[in-house]
Protein backbone atom coordinates (compact mmCIF):
# COMPACT_ATOMS: atom_id res chain seq x y z
CA UNK A 1 0.00 0.00 0.00
CA UNK A 2 1.03 3.56 -0.64
CA UNK A 3 0.30 6.20 2.00
CA UNK A 4 -0.25 9.68 0.56
CA UNK A 5 -0.79 12.89 2.52
CA UNK A 6 -2.82 15.37 0.48
CA UNK A 7 -3.61 19.05 0.75
CA UNK A 8 -6.54 19.86 -1.52
CA UNK A 9 -8.45 23.03 -2.28
CA UNK A 10 -12.15 22.88 -1.42
CA UNK A 11 -14.26 25.41 -3.23
CA UNK A 12 -17.26 24.42 -1.09
CA UNK A 13 -15.40 25.22 2.14
CA UNK A 14 -13.26 27.97 0.59
CA UNK A 15 -10.14 26.61 2.27
CA UNK A 16 -7.39 24.04 1.90
CA UNK A 17 -8.24 20.68 3.48
CA UNK A 18 -6.09 17.76 4.64
CA UNK A 19 -6.83 14.25 3.39
CA UNK A 20 -4.88 11.05 3.99
CA UNK A 21 -5.04 8.27 1.39
CA UNK A 22 -4.10 4.60 1.42
CA UNK A 23 -4.08 2.97 -2.00
CA UNK A 24 -2.60 -0.15 -3.63
CA UNK A 25 0.59 0.75 -5.48
CA UNK A 26 0.36 -2.04 -8.04
CA UNK A 27 -2.79 -0.82 -9.80
CA UNK A 28 -2.89 -1.96 -13.40
CA UNK A 29 -3.49 0.25 -16.41
CA UNK A 30 -7.19 1.11 -16.76
CA UNK A 31 -7.99 -0.55 -13.42
CA UNK A 32 -10.30 1.25 -11.00
CA UNK A 33 -10.17 0.08 -7.37
CA UNK A 34 -12.91 0.06 -4.78
CA UNK A 35 -12.91 2.98 -2.31
CA UNK A 36 -13.74 3.37 1.37
CA UNK A 37 -14.27 6.86 2.79
CA UNK A 38 -13.18 6.47 6.44
CA UNK A 39 -14.39 9.18 8.81
CA UNK A 40 -12.99 10.29 12.16
CA UNK A 41 -14.88 11.13 15.34
CA UNK A 42 -15.50 14.20 17.46
CA UNK A 43 -12.31 16.10 18.40
CA UNK A 44 -10.47 14.07 15.73
CA UNK A 45 -9.09 14.76 12.28
CA UNK A 46 -7.67 13.09 9.18
CA UNK A 47 -4.70 11.59 11.07
CA UNK A 48 -6.64 9.60 13.68
CA UNK A 49 -7.07 6.29 11.86
CA UNK A 50 -3.38 6.18 10.93
CA UNK A 51 -2.22 7.19 14.42
CA UNK A 52 -4.45 5.08 16.63
CA UNK A 53 -5.29 1.99 14.57
CA UNK A 54 -3.42 -0.43 12.31
CA UNK A 55 -5.61 0.43 9.31
CA UNK A 56 -2.67 0.41 6.88
CA UNK A 57 -1.68 -3.11 7.91
CA UNK A 58 -5.27 -4.34 7.72
CA UNK A 59 -5.76 -2.74 4.30
CA UNK A 60 -2.93 -4.86 2.89
CA UNK A 61 -5.38 -7.76 2.69
CA UNK A 62 -7.99 -5.81 0.74
CA UNK A 63 -7.65 -4.26 -2.68
CA UNK A 64 -9.21 -0.87 -2.13
CA UNK A 65 -8.35 2.77 -1.58
CA UNK A 66 -9.06 4.31 1.81
CA UNK A 67 -9.78 8.06 1.92
CA UNK A 68 -9.49 9.76 5.33
CA UNK A 69 -10.56 13.44 5.24
CA UNK A 70 -10.53 16.09 7.95
CA UNK A 71 -13.97 17.34 8.96
CA UNK A 72 -13.15 18.45 12.53
CA UNK A 73 -16.23 18.80 14.81
CA UNK A 74 -18.71 19.43 11.98
CA UNK A 75 -20.84 16.30 12.45
CA UNK A 76 -20.42 15.98 8.68
CA UNK A 77 -23.19 18.53 8.34
CA UNK A 78 -23.88 21.73 6.43
CA UNK A 79 -23.68 23.76 9.61
CA UNK A 80 -26.40 26.24 10.52
CA UNK A 81 -23.63 28.70 11.34
CA UNK A 82 -20.45 27.51 9.70
CA UNK A 83 -19.12 25.46 6.83
CA UNK A 84 -20.86 23.07 4.42
CA UNK A 85 -18.99 19.94 5.44
CA UNK A 86 -21.73 17.55 4.29
CA UNK A 87 -21.57 18.88 0.74
CA UNK A 88 -17.79 18.77 0.84
CA UNK A 89 -17.52 15.17 2.08
CA UNK A 90 -20.42 13.65 0.14
CA UNK A 91 -20.09 15.47 -3.19
CA UNK A 92 -16.94 17.54 -3.73
CA UNK A 93 -14.42 15.18 -2.10
CA UNK A 94 -15.36 12.10 -4.19
CA UNK A 95 -15.12 14.18 -7.37
CA UNK A 96 -11.65 15.41 -6.40
CA UNK A 97 -10.43 11.99 -5.35
CA UNK A 98 -11.70 10.39 -8.57
CA UNK A 99 -9.78 13.01 -10.56
CA UNK A 100 -6.55 12.30 -8.68
CA UNK A 101 -6.60 8.54 -8.11
CA UNK A 102 -7.68 5.44 -10.10
CA UNK A 103 -10.76 4.74 -7.97
CA UNK A 104 -14.14 3.51 -9.13
CA UNK A 105 -17.23 5.73 -9.19
CA UNK A 106 -19.63 2.79 -9.38
CA UNK A 107 -22.10 2.46 -6.53
CA UNK A 108 -21.13 -1.15 -5.82
CA UNK A 109 -17.49 -0.09 -5.32
CA UNK A 110 -18.08 2.92 -3.03
CA UNK A 111 -18.31 2.55 0.76
CA UNK A 112 -18.30 4.88 3.76
CA UNK A 113 -17.48 4.11 7.41
CA UNK A 114 -16.85 6.12 10.54
CA UNK A 115 -16.54 6.02 14.31
CA UNK A 116 -18.69 7.94 16.81
CA UNK A 117 -19.50 11.26 15.09
CA UNK A 118 -18.11 9.66 11.94
CA UNK A 119 -20.59 6.78 12.27
CA UNK A 120 -23.37 9.34 12.11
CA UNK A 121 -21.66 10.97 9.12
CA UNK A 122 -21.21 7.66 7.31
CA UNK A 123 -24.88 6.71 7.61
CA UNK A 124 -26.02 10.22 6.75
CA UNK A 125 -23.96 10.21 3.55
CA UNK A 126 -25.01 6.72 2.41
CA UNK A 127 -28.68 7.19 3.29
CA UNK A 128 -28.81 10.58 1.56
CA UNK A 129 -27.02 9.29 -1.54
CA UNK A 130 -27.91 5.59 -1.72
CA UNK A 131 -27.32 5.65 -5.48
CA UNK A 132 -23.66 6.52 -4.86
CA UNK A 133 -22.77 4.35 -1.85
CA UNK A 134 -23.68 0.67 -1.57
CA UNK A 135 -22.42 0.01 1.96
CA UNK A 136 -22.02 2.05 5.15
CA UNK A 137 -20.61 1.09 8.54
CA UNK A 138 -20.89 2.74 11.94
CA UNK A 139 -18.56 1.97 14.84
CA UNK A 140 -19.97 3.26 18.15
CA UNK A 141 -21.95 5.77 16.12
CA UNK A 142 -23.77 8.84 17.42
CA UNK A 143 -26.84 7.66 15.53
CA UNK A 144 -29.57 9.60 17.35
CA UNK A 145 -28.35 13.20 17.41
CA UNK A 146 -31.76 14.53 18.51
CA UNK A 147 -31.35 12.63 21.79
CA UNK A 148 -27.77 13.86 22.14
CA UNK A 149 -28.94 17.45 21.71
CA UNK A 150 -31.57 17.05 24.42
CA UNK A 151 -29.02 15.46 26.74
CA UNK A 152 -26.70 18.44 26.25
CA UNK A 153 -29.28 21.16 26.98
CA UNK A 154 -27.90 23.65 29.50
CA UNK A 155 -24.45 22.11 29.15
CA UNK A 156 -21.26 23.49 27.63
CA UNK A 157 -21.83 21.79 24.27
CA UNK A 158 -25.36 23.15 23.78
CA UNK A 159 -24.29 26.27 21.89
CA UNK A 160 -21.82 24.26 19.85
CA UNK A 161 -24.55 21.86 18.75
CA UNK A 162 -26.83 24.78 17.92
CA UNK A 163 -24.14 26.27 15.71
CA UNK A 164 -24.17 22.98 13.76
CA UNK A 165 -27.84 21.97 13.73
CA UNK A 166 -29.62 25.24 14.52
CA UNK A 167 -32.42 25.68 17.04
CA UNK A 168 -35.12 23.57 15.41
CA UNK A 169 -35.76 19.87 16.18
CA UNK A 170 -33.87 17.36 14.01
CA UNK A 171 -36.68 14.78 13.80
CA UNK A 172 -37.89 14.20 10.22
CA UNK A 173 -35.22 16.40 8.69
CA UNK A 174 -32.17 15.76 6.48
CA UNK A 175 -30.10 15.43 9.68
CA UNK A 176 -32.28 12.64 11.13
CA UNK A 177 -30.92 9.15 10.37
CA UNK A 178 -34.25 7.53 11.26
CA UNK A 179 -36.03 9.65 8.65
CA UNK A 180 -33.29 9.07 6.06
CA UNK A 181 -33.30 5.30 6.64
CA UNK A 182 -37.01 5.09 5.83
CA UNK A 183 -36.66 7.36 2.80
CA UNK A 184 -33.54 5.87 1.17
CA UNK A 185 -34.09 4.02 -2.10
CA UNK A 186 -32.31 1.78 -2.79
CA UNK A 187 -31.30 0.85 0.74
CA UNK A 188 -27.53 0.67 1.25
CA UNK A 189 -26.19 -2.26 3.27
CA UNK A 190 -25.70 -1.10 6.86
CA UNK A 191 -23.27 -2.43 9.48
CA UNK A 192 -23.59 -1.35 13.11
CA UNK A 193 -21.34 -2.24 16.04
CA UNK A 194 -20.96 -0.88 19.55
CA UNK A 195 -19.37 -1.88 22.84
CA UNK A 196 -21.72 -2.82 25.66
CA UNK A 197 -19.92 -0.42 28.03
CA UNK A 198 -20.02 2.47 25.52
CA UNK A 199 -21.97 5.58 26.53
CA UNK A 200 -23.62 5.41 23.09
CA UNK A 201 -24.72 1.79 23.50
CA UNK A 202 -28.39 2.62 24.16
CA UNK A 203 -28.29 5.08 21.27
CA UNK A 204 -27.20 2.25 18.97
CA UNK A 205 -29.82 -0.17 20.34
CA UNK A 206 -32.56 2.37 19.61
CA UNK A 207 -31.46 2.68 15.99
CA UNK A 208 -31.19 -1.10 15.69
CA UNK A 209 -34.74 -1.49 17.01
CA UNK A 210 -35.98 1.12 14.55
CA UNK A 211 -34.41 -0.68 11.58
CA UNK A 212 -35.89 -3.98 12.75
CA UNK A 213 -39.37 -2.45 13.17
CA UNK A 214 -39.31 -1.01 9.66
CA UNK A 215 -37.82 -4.15 8.07
CA UNK A 216 -34.68 -2.32 6.93
CA UNK A 217 -31.83 -4.85 6.49
CA UNK A 218 -28.66 -4.42 8.56
CA UNK A 219 -25.82 -6.32 10.21
CA UNK A 220 -25.33 -5.77 13.94
CA UNK A 221 -22.50 -6.84 16.24
CA UNK A 222 -21.63 -6.02 19.82
CA UNK A 223 -19.14 -7.13 22.42
CA UNK A 224 -17.65 -5.96 25.67
CA UNK A 225 -15.95 -2.64 24.99
CA UNK A 226 -15.88 1.08 25.61
CA UNK A 227 -15.78 4.19 23.42
CA UNK A 228 -12.11 3.83 22.56
CA UNK A 229 -9.55 2.79 19.96
CA UNK A 230 -9.13 -0.72 21.34
CA UNK A 231 -12.71 -1.42 20.24
CA UNK A 232 -12.46 0.47 16.91
CA UNK A 233 -9.14 -1.11 15.95
CA UNK A 234 -10.67 -4.55 16.45
CA UNK A 235 -13.90 -3.81 14.61
CA UNK A 236 -12.46 -2.01 11.59
CA UNK A 237 -11.03 -5.41 10.67
CA UNK A 238 -14.55 -6.85 10.79
CA UNK A 239 -15.80 -3.97 8.65
CA UNK A 240 -13.18 -4.55 5.98
CA UNK A 241 -14.15 -8.22 5.77
CA UNK A 242 -17.87 -7.33 5.72
CA UNK A 243 -17.37 -4.98 2.75
CA UNK A 244 -16.40 -7.94 0.59
CA UNK A 245 -19.32 -10.14 1.54
CA UNK A 246 -21.95 -10.52 -1.17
Amino acid sequence: MAFIECQIRSFVLEMNVSVNVLIPQDIKKDEKVKVLYLLHGYIGNHTDWMRYSSIERYAQNHRLAIIMPAAYNSYYTNMANGFKYFTFISEELPNIMESLFPISNHREDNYVCGLSMGGYGAFKIALTYPNKFSKAASLSGALDVDTLLRENEDKSREQFFKSIFGNDPITNTKNDLFYLAKKADPKPDLYICCGTEDFLYENNLQFKAFLTKHHIPFTYEESKGEHNWAFWDAYIQKVLSWLYKK
